[in-house]
């Protein structure tokens, strides 16, 4: 196996200094320092492979069987090490979705990202919020599989108010010949119960994170270890959080945010590698034993990336083979046909099909679940967000791929109920998709905010426009239902997804939900188009930026493709002026959709 270069994110002085020393370094007469090198992953969310799913292609930058090319590396750099994942493990990839929900696995079979960590020599892992996405049983099921400790210290089973899930595990391990015990505590975020509140409500509750640290670390310290390493499935907030109120922690590794950390609070080494095995964290603890007590004595982290250098370990391409062939045949599989393509280049600034196909399928769902209930006659909406500008479709088959690329993520469908007044503020939060314009101003202006486009619904079964020359807050105008005016006490229904439905996106606030269903959204977008056939998911057009006359450019940008899409579509008011730069017209916005043939 050729070992590719180790790009190194962060790094320090001090350990520069250390490079050329052996893992044992003599001080004076009497000190010996020693190195520990905790290994971290998170957020591996069941990318074992380093293939792209969606566009059923091969990728250089993550996967965990590239990571486990550079756990072997660390290992043979260092001889004392420790691997440890902070959680989101079993859910997110294509793989993962296809062994939880469309062959589903029975207990005593492994996820295949649970077989290549078993292969990767794990020493512990915490459990993540999305590990209860598919319910109690599967991360049962995939506990039972593993064969190091998952730990959770802020979950409890709700009749019995005892912890459901190990909340520490205290490794005995050897340092360069001397031995040593090693605590680690797993903690995650209490909005699980918001989240996944369909598999959770009744069965668990889930406690503060602060405060579960400051009841159950105590207690590790107590079974008397040396070091104390928290698997915290969150950032750095909470890791402050932590250290705030509780002493003896010796390391940190976190989670969650995705992001690539490698630093230190309050003097406590701390780690995120990012997501999806696309990054290595390290942080290195030097130690000194005297008196039969471990001390640390200093420490420093470091991130190793994954990249086009870096193999895939083969005996983690081996183990999962038949499963990854399997969901390359899964999600190249038809389910039916759109007489237009579906392109989401554009969804930020005019209506698309991209969250029309998504809003179809969502309330036909909706209208089919609710006949007959008391909600049958209620007014009905749908909330769907482009969560992939880069989302393309062509005209023709449409695949479980092309749904996964429309809908990107495992939510769950569910319906809120939401007043006039609710509503305007959900749409309000939408707006924020914007910068506030000066029509006034003879400079170019950026129409686009740094929002997240996956927080940009759209909401079908209502017309209303937004006022981008206002501050935010004060954007929706002309809002209607059924050419009416709405009042603050009408009260609506609204198909979303748990995400939302539980606060994501600050959207909405102790949710109504009236309906909390284990459906996924994207499943539901897959049946509707079987049930159809034929889909031609034109968009309706119900909602648009409120025109006004600009003295200066307007401008955004998008993927290039999009020039291609003008002409395709017939779109009006914008414009490609290169490198992914366009210019809209504002009051010449206008699309000429084809009809289906």
């Amino acid at each position: 196996m050729r070992k590719g270069k180790i790009r190194i994110f962060a790094t320090s002085v001090l350990f520069a200094l250390f490079a050329v020393l052996i893992s044992v370094v003599a001080l004076a007469d009497e000190a010996v320092l020693h190195r520990l090198v905790i290994l971290g992953t998170n957020d591996l969310h069941g990318y074992v492979m380093p293939y792209d799913y969606l566009n059923v292609r091969e990728v250089d930058d993550f996967g965990a069987a590239k990571t486990y090319t550079l756990i072997k590396q660390a290992r043979e750099m260092y001889e004392n090490t420790l691997l440890i994942d902070t959680g989101d493990t079993i859910q997110g990839s294509i793989l993962a979705e296809f062994e939880a929900r469309v062959e589903p696995l029975q207990m005593g079979e492994s996820p295949s990202i649970i077989e290549a960590m078993n292969i990767m020599g794990y020493d512990a892992a915490a459990i993540g919020n999305h590990e209860f996405n598919f319910g109690l049983e599967y991360l049962d099921l995939a506990i039972a599989a593993a064969d190091f400790p998952l730990l959770s210290a802020n979950v409890y089973d709700k009749d019995t108010d005892e912890l459901r899930y190990e909340p520490y595990t205290v490794l005995e391990r050897e340092i360069d010949g001397v031995p040593i015990r090693i605590g680690v505590i797993g903690l995650l975020p209490p909005e699980i119960m918001l989240w996944d509140r369909v598999h959770l409500e009744c069965v668990v509750y889930a406690e503060d994170i602060a405060d579960a640290a400051e009841r159950w670390i105590p207690e590790l310290q107590q079974e008397g270890v040396d070091l104390v390493i928290v698997a915290l499935h969150q950032g750095t907030s909470q890791a402050r959080r932590i250290l705030e109120r509780v002493d003896g922690v010796h390391a940190i590794v976190l989670g969650h945010g995705h992001s690539r950390v490698a630093d230190h609070i309050n003097d406590v080494p701390v780690t995120m590698a990012g997501r999806w095995g696309n990054t290595l964290g390290l942080i290195h603890l030097l130690l000194v034993h005297e008196d039969g007590e471990w001390q640390v004595v200093g420490s420093d982290t470091e991130l190793w990336t994954v990249d086009e250098t870096v193999e895939s370990a083969p005996e983690i391409v081996e183990s999962v083979a038949a499963q990854h062939e399997a969901t390359v045949d899964y999600v190249l599989a038809p389910v039916g046909e759109t007489t237009i393509p579906i392109r989401g280049y554009f969804s930020r600034v005019i209506d698309s099909e991209v969250t029309q196909i998504v809003n179809d399928a969502q309330l036909w769902y909706a209208r089919n679940y609710l006949e007959g209930t008391e909600y049958e006659d209620m007014p009905l909406l749908s909330a769907a967000a482009p969560f992939r500008v880069a989302t393309s479709v062509d005209a023709g088959d449409i695949r479980i791929m092309n749904v996964a690329d429309i809908y990107i993520y495992s939510n769950t469908l569910h319906i809120v109920r939401v007043d006039g007044v609710e509503l305007r503020g959900w749409l309000e939060r939408n707006a924020e998709n914007f910068n506030q314009i000066d029509p006034d101003s003879p400079e170019d202006q950026f129409l686009l905010a740094r929002f997240s486009a996956f927080n940009f619904d759209i909401i079908e079964g209502i017309n209303y426009q937004i006022d981008v020359t206002r501050p935010a807050g004060e954007r929706i105008v002309n809002l209607t239902y059924q050419g009416r005016p709405i009042p603050d006490d009408m009260e609506f229904l609204v198909v979303t997804n748990n995400y939302r439905s539980g606060g994501g996106g600050y959207h909405l606030t102790d949710a109504d939900i009236i309906l909390a269903s284990t459906s996924e959204n994207r499943n539901v977008i897959i049946d509707y188009i079987i049930e159809k056939g034929t889909i031609t998911p034109t968009p309706s057009f119900n909602w648009s930026i409120a025109p006004f006359e600009p003295a200066g450019r307007i401008l955004f940008n998008t993927n290039e493709e999009g020039e291609a899409l003008i002409e395709e579509l017939g779109i009006k008011g914008i414009y490609h002026l290169g490198d992914g730069l366009f210019e809209v017209i504002i009051p010449e916005i206008a699309v000429e959709v084809p009809e289906a043939a």
